[in-house]
């Protein structure tokens, strides 16, 4: 991919523009953006901030329509609900989803080179922006901070996704495609140790303060609590924790929202969230999950699940309902309840949200043997769920209370079950009787056929592929 050059001649602000949807959009792979030097990150680029506000801005949107962040086919939120024991596919059985359901992908699936390849074009990105707004003489200093550490967050976001999703990966921070056409894989803890140093540097550069009350842009907090997530699966418990309880701190949230309302965009529960691509539009979750009709080819919720949660858990009134079709009865969730566009836009995704955090403090607390902290929190979940207040319970009993009240709270949102099974190392239990592909592969996803044949170094194959 060489048209770049035919772009030099525009304003810096447009040429940058062209060249960050080429990037994005019209790359398949990060190794074939062989930008020439200087071309993307001269100084000339970031005249002002809006060239970085434009590529942040072309980012998100990369993820909410097309990336692993995406609620709609392509993302990570249905095909992990369909890998782990949440969701099943019905009909086709030659398409991408089944093969998530059956543990049957392969290295030349499409939907697992799109995980690959839009996350890596999101981190190049991101490094573009790392690299040149600090090389700008141009920028204020001070308001150049906040973009600069979105940046860091992005790239430190995708490469904890990619890093869960295919174990050891390249953790690429450069813009140079001779670099990254030879980049090799980083063992998974050291790719943790740089996600934890990219989004430290983010914590110092964002702000507390949103920049607009839509929240639809990371501040201080959302990086902290992705951070405290990211300490939950190294093991870093009492991190974790203090993490998880500086976000639960501020008084910029309230978890005490009517489950109904939790996901509309004005929810005071939300850390961050993705806006609609145009206006009166609302989720691709909501488009994606809603069955309006039983169709030759859907996908609903395991009957297992939704019989899984504790009578009068308001969870299962406000966020699952069902449609009967011909003598068949299938559940999906309607936590996202918008299937079309409205007046004005009603819901927004919600990337990052205050519920997650409570869970994750609680299951330090437990890690930590910190009984009566770890009942407070899975409390505070449960009372806004309408279920009892627990008032003993010993270590044993809080495992299976914490996974599953994470099941019941997080369910059908950016593989937080698939995650949790595989860490907590319960997914061959749970799952090799369901999933007639499960083996040892099942464990990590394949590195996509064309990585491996551009750069060898990102052999060997995953086990099992």
């Amino acid at each position: 991919m060489k048209p770049i050059l035919l772009y030099t001649h525009l304003k810096p602000f447009l040429a940058f523009l062209v060249l960050l949807n080429l990037i994005l959009i019209g790359c398949e792979s990060f190794i074939e953006v062989d930008l020439p030097p200087g071309q993307l990150t001269g100084e000339a680029v970031f005249t002002d901030l809006r060239t970085a506000e434009a590529a942040l801005t072309e980012i998100y949107a990369l993820q909410r329509d097309q990336g692993i962040l995406s609620g709609g086919r392509s993302g990570i939120s249905s095909n992990l609900a369909l890998y782990a024991d949440t969701y099943e596919q019905f009909g086709s059985q030659s398409s991408d989803p089944y093969f998530f359901f059956t543990h049957s992908v392969s290295p030349d699936t499409r939907t697992i080179a799109n995980f690959w390849n839009t996350s890596y074009n999101s981190i190049y990105a991101a490094n573009a922006l790392i690299k040149g707004i600090p090389a700008s003489d141009a920028l204020d200093a001070t308001a150049a901070e906040r973009p600069l550490g979105e940046a860091y967050f992005i790239r430190g976001l995708m490469h904890f996704y990619l890093t869960n999703l295919f174990g050891p990966i390249p953790f690429v921070t450069t813009t140079d495609y001779r670099v990254n056409q030879e980049v090799l894989k980083k063992p998974v803890d050291e790719v943790y140790t740089q996600v934890v140093r990219d989004l430290v540097q983010a914590e110092v550069l964002i702000p507390e303060s949103y920049s607009s009350s839509e929240r639809t842009r990371p501040n201080a907090f959302a990086v902290k609590a992705l951070l405290a997530r990211v300490y939950l699966y190294q093991g870093e418990w009492q991190k974790a924790y203090d993490k998880a309880g500086e976000v639960l701190a501020s008084e910029l949230y309230t978890l005490d929202i009517p489950l109904d309302q939790l996901f509309l965009k004005e929810s005071k529960n939300t850390l961050w969230q993705f806006m609609p691509q145009n206006a009166g539009a609302n989720t691709l979750e909501g488009r994606n999950f809603i069955l309006s009709v039983l169709g030759s080819n859907y996908a609903a919720f395991n009957p297992d699940f939704v019989t899984s949660f504790e009578p009068g858990d308001l969870r299962i009134e406000s966020w699952i309902d069902s449609i009967t079709q011909n003598g068949i009865t299938a559940y999906f969730p309607i936590k996202y309840r918008e299937e079309l566009s409205t007046a004005t836009s009603l819901e927004y995704s919600k990337v990052l949200r205050l519920g997650e955090l409570y869970l994750i403090r609680a299951e330090a607390a437990w890690r930590l043997n910190r009984i009566p902290q770890a009942l407070a929190d899975l409390n505070a979940i449960r009372l806004r769920a309408g279920l009892s207040s627990l008032n003993a319970a010993t270590s044993e009993e809080l495992e299976d209370l914490i996974l599953s009240e994470r099941g019941a709270e997080l369910f059908t949102e950016f593989g937080h079950r698939w995650f949790d099974l595989k860490r907590w190392d319960k997914a061959e239990t749970v799952l090799q009787a369901s999933k007639p592909g499960w083996g040892v592969q099942s464990y990590l996803l394949p590195i996509p056929e064309t990585e491996l044949g551009a750069n060898p170094n990102l052999l060997p194959q995953n086990p099992g592929y």
